[in-house]
């Protein structure tokens, strides 16, 4: 699920409050790399506990969510980035809807509206980096999940490493992830992050984390070409799919819910206290990053209607939620 990714950086509230401090002796930055990783597949690409770096700069990401496939006119995405950029934003997050490029099994199209490099143009031209989020699971409020509907009757249980999914998601795989490494920075591209599958937090008995298929789906990725960093998200702080490149307890964050039909009534716990202590207990010397932090809300068949769901996650909500990321410990 992804209705806004947003990673918040008060630079102005710093940069005001350090304009009102007296002079004193030089204090050494806490924000200064104390240990840079790379994944040893590429060096552009780099991060610390803090931030990503790029060719050695640090990237404080700020990132807004577009699908190119809701967008079939490929002309406007230049436009929609522009005015992404015009916001302040530096990044975007997109899905790409597996079910959308093979409809029928073995016939993967990337033509037309389905065509991904005008997307990938288009950012490039805009100066907005790309965080490409292929699944091949996305939720996304899509159908299946973004599974093809040919899905459903093709046996074995899915998101696992049990070989008819592994042999299903097999094409569309290495073809998507043919074309994002294309694209990467590492080649001149906007690409700087590439995640794999997506939530992969809601395990249930009898089953257990798979990490077979984890590990053949990372080198589904990385036989392709991807060199950037590989990560992923948790639907909560539940450090699931760590074998990632960069497991920065990269959660998920819808604060207010999801009742449009009460839009007045705020979740009482919607800022949840143990996020930074699941950080510090799974990965303290890693980023902090919230990889999905709620801009608005569904409306269910038989719903209370958009309305209401305008109310539940308008300026309100983004006043006090929005303000509380920026002053949260969230560093990517």
């Amino acid at each position: 699920m992804k209705l806004l990714f947003s990673k918040l950086l008060a630079l102005l509230c710093v940069a005001s409050a350090l304009a009102k401090v007296p002079r004193g002796p030089r204090v050494q930055s806490n924000l200064l790399p104390r240990e840079t990783k790379s994944n040893g597949r590429q060096d552009i690409v780099t991060w610390d506990e803090y931030s990503l770096m790029i060719n050695g700069k640090r990237l404080m990401v700020f990132s807004g969510e577009v699908h190119p496939y809701r967008n079939p006119v490929q002309s406007l995405h230049l436009d929609v980035f522009q005015k992404i950029k015009a916001m302040g934003f530096n990044a975007v997050s997109f899905y790409v809807f597996w079910g959308l490029l093979e409809p029928k099994r073995g016939e993967i199209s990337f033509e037309g509206f389905r065509d991904l490099q005008p997307f990938f143009d288009a950012a490039k031209k805009a100066g907005i980096y790309l965080i490409a989020r292929p699944g091949p699971y996305i939720n996304a409020e899509t159908s299946g999940g973004g599974f093809p509907g040919w899905g459903t009757y093709t046996p074995g249980v899915w998101r696992t490493s049990n070989q008819t999914y592994m042999d299903a998601i097999d094409g569309y795989v290495k073809a998507v992830t043919t074309k994002i490494a294309a694209n990467q920075i590492t080649k001149g591209g906007p690409v700087i992050l590439v995640q794999a599958e997506n939530e992969y937090s809601g395990i249930q008995e009898p089953y257990t984390e798979d990490f077979d298929y984890q590990k053949k789906l990372l080198k589904l990725f990385t036989d392709s070409g991807i060199t950037v960093p590989i990560t992923t998200n948790d639907a909560w702080p539940g450090g699931k799919f760590t074998s990632v490149d960069i497991y920065e307890l990269g959660y998920d964050s819808y604060p207010n819910g999801f009742d449009c039909s009460n839009p007045y009534k705020w979740a009482s716990d919607a800022v949840p206290e143990y996020f930074w202590g699941a950080h510090l207990g799974i990965n303290p010397k890693d980023l902090n990053a919230v990889y999905e932090f709620q801009g608005g809300a569904f409306d269910g068949w038989g719903g209370s209607g958009y309305g209401t769901c305008a109310v539940l996650t308008g300026p309100e909500f983004e006043r006090g939620e929005i303000k509380l990321a920026f002053k949260a410990p969230t560093t990517f």
